[in-house]
């Protein structure tokens, strides 16, 4: 037995308006946001759990493929079949979150961030990370999208990919 986290779907395009007065108003934040599903057959405490996305230089030049920006909590053990939302968010401001953005999963968590964390521009590599007791890191999964998401709408994983999920009913 096992657990098994998977990367499943993400917002890394809010809809509307990012910055107010120059800084990212606080709804934008929870708005932007990764989910992880435990797909094993085993239970995890999320504070094994790391998330982390790439980041790029000039010309959307990989820099560093993994940069962590989020620590699962001790709090929440994440059964199999369940999933986590992470927000880049703070967990102060979740009273201000959309329904739209808090619905859909069994747990909401926090990157506690003030400002955005995913790429738009270039895309990005998400990736989950867990460390053993030999101290060495160990990429759990990865999941990319790409440049210019569509604003406003969740992303889907197919394959190693995150891809709008447009309805049939958009088309």
């Amino acid at each position: 037995m096992a657990w098994q986290i998977q990367i499943t779907r993400a917002k890394p395009n809010p809809a509307g308006k990012d910055k107010s007065h120059g800084y990212p108003i606080p709804e934008q934040l929870l708005g932007e946001w990764v989910d992880l599903k435990n797909v094993g057959d085993a239970a995890v405490n999320l504070s094994t759990l790391h998330l982390a996305n790439a980041q790029f230089g000039p010309a959307c030049q990989l820099r560093k493929e993994a940069q962590i920006y989020w620590n699962g909590p001790s709090s929440v053990i994440l059964q199999p079949g369940e999933s986590v939302r992470v927000h880049t968010g703070r967990e102060v401001n979740a009273w201000r979150m959309p329904q739209e953005d808090r619905n859909g999963v069994h747990y909401n968590s926090y990157a506690n961030r003030g400002s955005f964390v995913l790429n738009n521009e270039c895309g990005d590599i998400l990736s989950v990370w867990w460390q053993g007791q030999d101290q060495q890191w160990h990429r759990e999964d990865a999941a990319s999208y790409d440049p210019y998401p569509p604003e406003g709408q969740a992303l889907q994983r197919s394959g190693d990919k995150l891809v709008p999920a447009y309805s049939y009913a958009s088309r």
